[in-house]
């Protein structure tokens, strides 16, 4: 019998038995044609499921869901909103600046700011943001007030390029926090004080934010974010983790040696990389629900480490996130 393994994302291994080369081989052509990028956009997966559905009356309501996503996702936006409690007070707004997604393309179209900062600043923000991901706010703790926020990392480069809208709209985020009324009826806790410091949390090291002043990226200066403490998480980029995740994945596939298995987990650097993620979200849980301070977490280009630590955190912090409801919702997006 001739095998033929294919090895999934998941770390999964499948074995397909054959009778005859040929018949691998040609399996394996089969699979190549499906599994390869498409030549045109058109051939995509979503545009089939979108023509295939519209025509079945068993799925013309999911079609009508997913495929007209606007009126829904807003909905669940908003509701978000509401239940977080941003629409008890005026500190923060909803802005439109984003629709159709003229700004920001992995951005939603709707984002929450504070109630003074204008779309006119939002856009200069952007132009000095990494993919123009401006600081954003995802989720307000409702008994503290404390927000978290999610960007990409700021262009300063080698020239040390500053942006006043982009340090007004970081301020603006800490002082809409201490406008907020949870953070100021509390009789038995301290309250919320403009002196109290937003943690900008960078998910990388400090000397590779400052390597990425060579490519037109790099970190917050503060001396010019006053008010604000930077802290760097030293944890690996994409290619790293990747490359631990092939070593984890080859180390699982071997016959496990008994009196080195342990040696050779460590040496894949993967459960140190799960440590680094677990210390990063318990410090965002820990500044928003304990120390009642506002977070802004970011990394490069605010993708990858930045959902990662930010989707951890409020998964901590809010059992709602933790619910059958939100796990549905999840699953209609990915589909």
């Amino acid at each position: 019998l001739v095998q033929l393994h294919l090895t999934c994302k998941d770390c999964k291994v499948i074995r397909c038995h054959f009778r005859s080369s040929e018949q691998a081989q040609d399996w394996l052509r089969r699979l190549n044609s499906v599994v390869r990028p498409p030549a045109r956009l058109d051939e995509l997966f979503a545009f089939a499921f979108h023509s295939c559905s519209a025509t079945l009356p068993a799925e013309r309501d999911l079609h009508e869901e997913i495929c007209h996503a606007g009126e829904h996702v807003r909905g669940r936006f908003k509701g978000e909103v509401q239940r977080m409690g941003f629409s008890n007070h005026s500190a923060w707004r909803i802005s439109d600046i984003n629709n159709n997604f003229r700004l920001c393309a992995t951005y939603p179209e709707q984002l929450l700011v504070p109630s003074w900062v204008t779309d006119k600043e939002l856009e200069n923000v952007a132009s000095f943001r990494s993919w123009k991901r401006i600081p954003a706010v995802v989720y307000r703790h409702q008994s503290t007030g404390a927000v978290i926020g999610r960007c990409g990392q700021p262009e300063v480069s080698w020239w040390g390029w500053r942006n006043a809208d982009d340090e007004h709209l970081v301020q603006s985020i800490a002082k809409a926090c201490t406008m907020d009324p949870a953070a100021i009826k509390p009789l038995t806790e301290p309250p919320m004080t403009p002196s109290q410091k937003l943690l900008i949390l960078d998910a990388r090291s400090y000397a590779a934010a400052v390597a990425n002043r060579a490519k037109g990226g790099g970190c917050e200066c503060p001396e010019y974010y006053p008010n604000c403490e930077v802290m760097f998480m030293g944890m690996a980029n994409i290619h790293s983790i990747r490359r631990s995740f092939q070593c984890l994945r080859a180390l699982c596939a071997q016959v496990p040696d008994p009196a080195n298995w342990l040696s050779a987990l460590e040496g894949t650097k993967w459960l140190q990389h799960l440590s680094l993620l677990l210390k990063a979200s318990l410090l965002v849980v820990n500044a928003v629900d304990r120390d009642r301070r506002p977070v802004l977490v970011h990394c490069s280009d605010g993708w990858d480490r930045t959902p990662q630590i930010v989707a951890l955190a409020k998964l901590q912090l809010d059992p709602y996130y933790r619910t059958m409801e939100v796990s549905r919702h999840a699953q209609t997006c990915t589909v």
